[in-house]
C-alpha cells in the first residue's frame, strides 16, 4: 500500500534564482530538470525567453520590471551574464521540511467461509499540514480477486463506489479529467497482482478514510490453499492489524503463518512462523489469526516499516468421498480433492523455445528449470524433450522413454549442452510434432496402463516461420490433438502473444501461465510444473439431477492432480426435495471410480451458520465462478458467442457489484465550495417558515476518484421556499397548486398532512393501523416508485387517552432497481443480494448515487432525489430517549418535491398530488369554536374540523382541516384497502390496477 502526499513550491530568493538560471545554462540533452525545488522537466528548445520567463513567475517577481519575473530574451548565456552575480556563493535556501502523512490506523480483516474470501481493508489518514495535500491511497491485489465495495470518508462525509459498464464509467472519468477536477486511477499490473489506486485532496489538519471490499476464491494449489494480505503502507504505522477468520465445514489439519515475504521468492525477514502473531482454534474447523506489530516490531523489518505479503496457509482433512457440497439460500458449491488415490503416469513432452530471443539469462533460467523438473520424474513417467526454432528437433527421436535414472541424467546433459538460442519460432511445427508423437506412443501400446498424455510447451515470442497466422495454428493443433492430449502453454516475457497462448491452451484441455522475466522465473516455471506433476484422476466427471439444479459451472474436468481442488457451483430449482443425489466419476491408474452421495439440502451446515461466516457465500461464489468462466470463455467463441457471453458476463458484474475487466467503480465528490452552500442551504431550511425545499434542485459539479473504480455525483440541494403559516380560510392559497408539487407528509402519530390543486387549504388525517401493518403511502407506476410503511406501536396508552398511539418504524423506498430499507437505526441500501446490502448510518454525513437515485444523509435527515424528474422525498429519524415512557423510535416521510411524479401516482397520499377538491367553511363552529367545515372531493363529501398539526421538517406547528375515522371518505376506499404483505411488495395492495415496476 503507497500513499504519496503532493503539494506546490512557493517562492525563492534573487540569488537562488540567479543559480537556477545558470543551471538551466549548463543544460545538455534534450530535455533539462530543474532541481532544488522541483523535478519538472522543462524541452530544452524552450530555454529562452520561455524558460526563463516561466523560472521567474514561478520564483519570486521583483527582479527587474513587471511582476511576473524577468523576460530574458535572445539566448541564455547572454541572460545569465546580466545577473549581478556575488562574488562569494550565496547561502542554498532550502524549502522547510513538509510534515509527512500520517497514516494512524491500518485494519485489515479478511473472513474465509468454506474457501471463499471477503477482505475489507480500512486505512485512515490524517493531514496534519497547515494546507491541503493530495493522498493516493494505493493497494496491491490478488489477480483473481473482484473489487466489490470501496468508499471513502472526509471531513465526516462518506462517499461510495458504483459499479458500471466499463466504457460508461470512462466516460464519466474523462469528463471530470476534462474539467479538471482530482481524479485517481485504477491501474493492474501485468503480473501476479492487480492494483487499486484512488487520490483525494485532504483539507489542512483533516483526516480520510478509504474503505476497500474484495473478494476471492481460495485455489488450492500444492496441497494447501493460501490468502494473500498486502501490507505496504511505506511508512510505520501506529495502529496496525491484521485480523483473519477461518471457517469451514471440516477439521483444519495444517495452518501456518509464515514470515512476511517480500516477494514470491524472497523471505528475507527469516524462515519459521511470522513473530507476534496470535493462532486461536476456537473449534477444529475454524481458526482465529490476528497480527498486532507495534512500532519496533515493524521498524525490525525495515526503518519504513513492514513491506510485503502476510500469508496464512492451511488446509482440511480429506478422505476418499465424494467431497464438500455446502447449500445456502438455494445456490451450492461442491469442492472435489479426494486422497489416497494412486499415481496415474503420464506422458509428456517438454517443448523449449530455443529461438534468437531465447538467449542470455532466459535459456539460463530455462536450463535451471528443467534440471529440476527432469529430477522430479517418477520411474513410470515416460517424457521426451523437444527444442524448437526454424524446425523441432527431439532428444529421442520418435520415441517416448521410461524416467529411468540414466535417462533423466541423459536428457539432463542435452538440455545442459546441445540446447542454445538461434533461429526462428515455427511454433505450428512443434506442437504438430508433439502430439503425433504422444498419439503413436498410445496408439502402439494400447494395454499399457492407464496414462494422462501432457504438452507443456514454453515460448517467449510470436510465429515467425512456417505457419505465422495464430487462426490456422490454433486449427491444426486441435486436429493434431484431437481431445487426446492436455496442452499447457507458458508465455515466457512481455512480448510473448499471450492471449494466443490462452486459447490454444483452453481448446485442447489445458491452460495458460505467464512467466515474468523475473529472478525468480526458474522457480515460477517449476512451480507450475509441480502443480501439474502429480495426475490422480482423468476424464473427471461431477453429475447432478438434470430436473434439480440449474446454471452450473463447468462440471467437467479432464484431469485431477494432486494438490488441487476441482469446484462447481450451480442454483437449486424449485422442484428440489429434502436431498439432492450427487456423484463423481474418474479413470484412476487401473479402473473407473465411482463415489456417490445423498445431500440434504434443508439445511446449512452449521459452521456456516456463525455469524462471522459470510453470509449467502454460496451465492455469491456461484456468480464469482460464473463471470469467470464466462470471460474465458470468450476467448474461444465465435464473434456472436463472445457477444452473448460478454452480455451475460457483464450483466452478472453489475447484478453482485463485481469489478471485472467489463465493469468499473465510480467515485465522485463535490466541490469544497458546493458542499459549503449546500451545507448552508440544507441547514438554513429548518429555520425558515414553511422551508420545505421544492426546487428543481440543480447539480454540483462532481470531483472524481477514480477511473476504473470511480463514484457518485453529489446534489446540490435546491433552496427553500419560504411559506406562510397558514390559517383555514377559503381567501389563502397552499402551495402544491396545480400539481405542482405539494406539500405532502406523515409523521407522529402517524400524522398524514396533504395539499390538493385547488383547494384553499390544507388536509390532514390520522391512520389507526395497528402494530405490524404494512401501508402504502405512495406508488407511481410511471416513475417505478412504491413508498411503504410498517407501522410500530407506543409503550402504553397515555394517561387520559382511549387508544394506543401508533406510528410509523420501518420504510421502504423503490425507485427504479433502487431499493433502500429505513428504521430509526439505520439505512440499508438492498444490493441483488443480502451480503452486499450497503448499511449508511444515521448521524454522519454520506452521500451517494445508487442507480437514477441520489441520496444524502445528514445528521437525522435523509434526502432521496430521483435524478431524471427531480422528484424528491425526505426522511426524518427520530430518536427518543431510552426511559420515555410512551414513544418508541419512529421516522417521517415527507414529499419535497413531488413535480416529477406522473398522472398514475397513487397510495395513501400519492393520491392527493394531482386530486381536485372544493371546501366549504361553516358559518357555525362547534363547541369551543372549532371551525368547521365540508370538503367535496369526487363525488364524496367529508365533514372536517379545524385542528392543529406538527410540521417536524419546518419545526412549527401548522393548521389544517382534519377528516376524521380513519379518512373515511377522504381517500379512495378503505384505509385497509392500502395495507401490503411485506415492506416491498409493490404491486399487491387492492388498489394497484398494474405492477409498479
Amino acid at each position: 500500500m503507497e500513499y504519496m502526499w503532493k503539494t506546490s513550491f512557493v517562492s525563492a530568493t534573487l540569488f537562488v534564482l540567479a543559480l537556477l538560471a545558470a543551471d538551466v545554462a549548463r543544460g545538455e540533452g534534450d530535455f533539462i530538470i530543474v532541481k532544488r525545488f522541483h523535478k519538472k522537466r522543462v524541452p530544452r528548445q524552450a530555454v529562452g525567453g520561455p524558460v526563463a520567463q516561466q523560472i521567474g513567475s514561478q520564483w519570486g517577481s521583483g527582479f527587474g520590471s513587471g511582476s511576473g519575473g524577468v523576460p530574458l530574451p535572445g539566448g541564455v548565456a547572454a541572460t545569465v551574464s546580466t545577473l549581478p552575480l556575488p562574488t562569494t556563493p550565496p547561502p542554498i535556501v532550502t524549502p522547510p521540511e513538509q510534515k509527512k502523512p500520517e497514516i494512524y490506523a491500518l485494519d485489515i480483516k479478511s473472513t474465509v467461509t468454506s474457501r471463499y474470501a471477503k477482505t475489507v481493508v480500512t486505512s485512515r489518514l490524517a493531514n496534519k499540514a497547515d494546507e491541503a495535500r493530495e493522498a493516493v491511497f494505493e493497494i496491491s491485489l490478488p489477480k483473481t480477486a473482484f473489487i466489490s465495495n470501496f468508499s471513502m470518508t472526509i471531513d465526516n462525509v462518506t462517499y461510495f463506489g458504483e459499479v458500471k459498464e466499463k466504457e460508461k464509467a470512462e466516460k464519466e472519468y474523462k469528463k471530470a479529467v476534462s474539467k479538471g477536477q482530482s481524479a485517481g486511477k485504477v491501474s493492474a499490473t501485468p503480473k501476479r497482482e492487480n492494483k487499486f489506486k484512488v487520490s483525494v485532496n485532504v483539507a489542512a489538519q483533516s483526516k480520510v478514510t478509504f474503505n476497500l471490499t474484495y473478494e476471492e476464491l481460495l485455489q488450492r494449489r500444492l496441497g494447501s490453499y493460501e490468502l494473500v494480505l498486502s501490507i505496504r503502507p511505506q511508512q510505520v504505522v501506529r495502529h496496525l492489524k491484521i485480523d483473519v477468520r477461518i471457517i469451514e465445514t471440516r477439521d483444519i489439519v495444517m495452518l501456518d503463518v509464515p514470515n512476511i515475504r517480500r516477494s514470491i521468492t524472497d523471505n528475507t525477514y527469516g524462515s519459521g512462523e511470522l513473530e507476534g502473531v496470535e493462532i486461536a482454534r476456537p473449534s477444529p474447523n475454524r481458526a482465529h489469526i490476528q497480527y498486532r506489530p507495534t512500532d519496533m516490531e515493524q521498524m525490525r523489518m525495515s526503518p519504513s516499516g513492514i513491506s510485503g505479503d502476510f500469508l496464512v496457509r492451511y488446509d482440511v482433512k480429506r478422505d476418499l468421498s465424494v467431497g464438500d457440497i455446502q447449500i445456502v439460500n438455494g445456490y451450492f458449491v461442491h469442492y472435489f480433492a479426494p486422497s489416497g488415490l494412486p499415481v496415474v503416469p503420464k506422458n509428456i513432452v517438454f517443448i523449449i523455445d530455443k529461438s534468437g530471443s531465447m538467449g542470455g539469462t532466459k535459456m539460463r533460467q530455462t536450463k535451471q528449470a528443467m534440471n529440476t523438473i527432469l529430477k522430479d520424474l517418477r520411474d513410470h513417467d515416460r517424457f521426451n524433450v523437444m527444442p524448437f526454432s526454424y524446425s523441432s528437433t527431439m532428444w529421442r527421436p520418435n520415441e517416448m522413454v521410461l524416467a529411468t535414472r540414466e535417462n533423466i541424467e541423459s536428457a539432463r546433459t542435452y538440455v545442459r549442452r546441445s540446447i542454445n538460442a538461434g533461429g526462428g519460432t515455427n511454433i505450428n511445427q512443434a506442437i504438430i510434432d508433439a502430439a503425433d508423437l504422444l498419439r503413436r506412443v498410445t496408439d502402439d501400446q494400447p494395454n499399457s496402463p492407464r496414462s494422462a498424455s501432457l504438452i507443456i510447451f514454453l515460448t517467449d515470442g510470436l510465429p515467425s516461420v512456417g505457419e505465422s497466422k495464430p487462426r490456422n495454428i490454433m486449427v491444426n493443433v486441435k486436429n493434431a490433438i484431437r481431445e487426446q492430449v492436455s496442452l499447457f502453454c507458458l508465455g515466457f516475457g512481455k512480448d510473448v502473444d499471450f492471449p494466443f497462448l490462452e486459447k490454444m491452451a483452453l481448446e485442447n484441455r489445458g491452460l495458460a501461465r505467464r512467466i515474468y522475466e523475473d529472478s525468480d522465473a526458474a522457480l515460477q516455471l517449476k512451480g507450475f510444473y509441480d502443480e501439474v506433476a502429480t495426475p490422480l484422476l482423468f476424464d473427471v466427471q461431477m453429475r447432478y439431477p438434470e430436473n434439480l439444479v440449474t446454471d452450473l459451472t463447468p462440471v467437467d474436468f479432464n484431469t485431477y492432480f494432486d494438490g488441487s481442488e476441482l469446484v462447481v457451483a450451480g442454483r437449486l430449482s424449485n422442484e428440489v426435495g429434502r436431498t439432492l443425489d450427487v456423484s463423481v466419476v474418474g479413470n484412476t491408474v487401473d479402473s473407473q471410480l465411482t463415489l456417490e452421495k445423498e445431500v440434504n439440502v434443508t439445511a446449512p451446515h452449521k459452521a456456516l451458520l456463525n455469524r462471522q461466516a459470510v453470509g449467502d457465500f454460496t451465492q455469491r461464489l456461484w456468480a464469482y465462478l460464473t463471470i469467470k468462466h464466462y470471460l474465458k470463455q470468450r476467448l474461444i467463441a465465435t464473434p456472436e458467442e463472445k457477444t452473448n457471453l460478454t452480455a451475460k458476463a457483464l450483466e452478472l458484474s453489475l447484478k453482485y457489484n463485481f469489478v471485472t475487466p467489463l465493469t468499473s467503480m465510480i467515485v465522485v465528490k463535490p466541490e469544497e465550495k458546493e458542499v459549503a452552500e449546500e451545507e448552508k442551504e440544507a441547514d438554513g431550511a429548518a429555520d425558515v417558515p414553511g422551508g420545505s425545499a421544492s426546487g428543481s434542485g440543480g447539480r454540483g459539479r462532481p470531483s472524481s476518484f477514480g477511473q476504473t473504480y470511480s463514484g457518485s455525483p453529489v446534489r446540490q440541494a435546491a433552496r427553500p421556499r419560504p411559506q406562510p403559516k397558514y390559517q383555514p380560510s377559503p381567501s389563502r392559497s397552499r402551495g402544491g397548486g396545480g400539481g405542482g408539487g405539494g406539500g405532502h407528509s406523515v409523521d407522529g402519530d402517524p400524522h398524514f398532512i396533504v395539499d390538493m390543486p385547488g383547494l384553499n387549504a390544507t388536509l390532514c388525517f390520522d391512520i389507526n393501523g395497528e402494530a405490524g401493518d404494512v401501508l402504502n403511502l405512495l406508488r407511481d407506476h410511471g416513475l417505478g416508485t412504491v413508498v411503504n410503511a410498517r407501522v410500530v406501536a407506543a409503550k402504553r396508552i397515555p394517561d387520559g387517552k382511549q387508544k394506543l398511539p401508533t406510528y410509523f418504524g420501518e420504510l421502504s423506498i423503490v425507485v427504479g432497481s433502487t431499493r433502500i430499507y429505513i428504521t430509526p437505526y439505520k439505512i440499508v441500501l438492498q444490493g441483488r443480494d443480502p451480503t452486499h446490502d450497503l448499511v449508511i448510518p444515521w448521524g454522519k454525513r454520506s452521500k451517494l448515487i445508487r442507480g437514477p437515485v441520489d441520496i444524502d444523509v445528514r445528521r437525522r435527515r435523509m434526502s432521496i432525489r430521483h435524478v431524471g424528474s427531480g422528484v424528491e422525498f425526505m426522511v426524518l429519524q427520530h430518536p427518543v430517549r431510552a426511559d420515555h415512557p410512551i414513544k418508541p423510535d419512529y421516522l417521517g416521510f415527507y414529499v419535497q418535491n413531488g413535480k416529477g411524479l406522473s398522472k398514475d401516482v397513487h397510495g395513501l397520499i400519492g393520491q392527493f398530488h394531482y386530486g381536485t377538491a372544493t371546501l366549504h367553511v361553516d358559518d357555525e363552529p362547534l363547541e369551543g369554536g372549532v371551525k368547521k367545515a365540508r370538503i367535496y372531493i369526487k363525488d364524496r363529501k367529508v365533514e372536517v374540523h379545524e385542528k392543529e398539526r406538527r410540521n417536524h421538517l419546518i419545526n412549527r406547528r401548522v393548521q389544517c382541516w382534519l377528516a376524521p375515522n380513519n379518512a373515511d371518505q377522504l381517500i379512495d376506499g378503505n384505509w385497509r384497502d392500502y395495507l401490503v404483505p411485506e415492506m416491498f411488495t409493490i404491486n399487491n395492495s387492492q388498489l394497484a390496477d398494474s405492477a409498479i415496476l
